[in-house]
């Protein structure tokens, strides 16, 4: 798994699966604030049926924060909303995960809990989904 996807699956994973897997660090790490949790706004944008021309759909609230680890390790989180907490954690572990003291662990740990949940969520939505499916059909008539 390369960084862009973990970062995506820390952004979205339950803040209490963050908050476990910090508590596995025994007595977390030492980094220092670039950029604190601070919330912004996105402008969100959505093509014409899914492949025409762009436009804008709306504004999303997004907290973002950078954190520093070791000196050298900048660990990056987004998440959607105002969850401060959520946004430090997602940037630990972003750093903790560049850090090759950490990584193997983490992503045996932390990241194999994350991917199986949003692959649960992800089932359980495709299923609501199939069964509201309509199938269409046409009838010839006689003539």
């Amino acid at each position: 798994m390369d960084r862009e996807n973990w970062i995506g699956l820390l952004g979205s994973a339950d803040l209490a699966d963050l908050e476990a897997g910090f508590e596995e660090l025994n007595g977390g790490c030492d980094y220092v604030c670039i950029i604190g949790p601070e919330t912004g706004m996105l402008m969100v944008q959505a093509k014409t049926d899914g492949s025409g021309s762009r436009f804008n759909l709306g504004e999303m609230t997004v907290t973002k924060c950078v954190l520093e680890l070791k000196g050298q390790y900048l660990g990056t989180g987004w998440v959607m909303g105002s969850d401060f907490r959520h946004a430090e954690l997602a940037a630990l572990f972003d750093g903790l995960l560049q850090d090759p003291d950490h990584h193997d662990r983490l992503m045996a740990t932390l990241i194999q809990r994350l991917e199986e949940k949003e692959r649960v969520k992800r089932d359980h939505l495709l299923k609501d989904v199939s069964d509201t499916k309509v199938e269409f059909f046409t009838l010839k008539r006689g003539e």
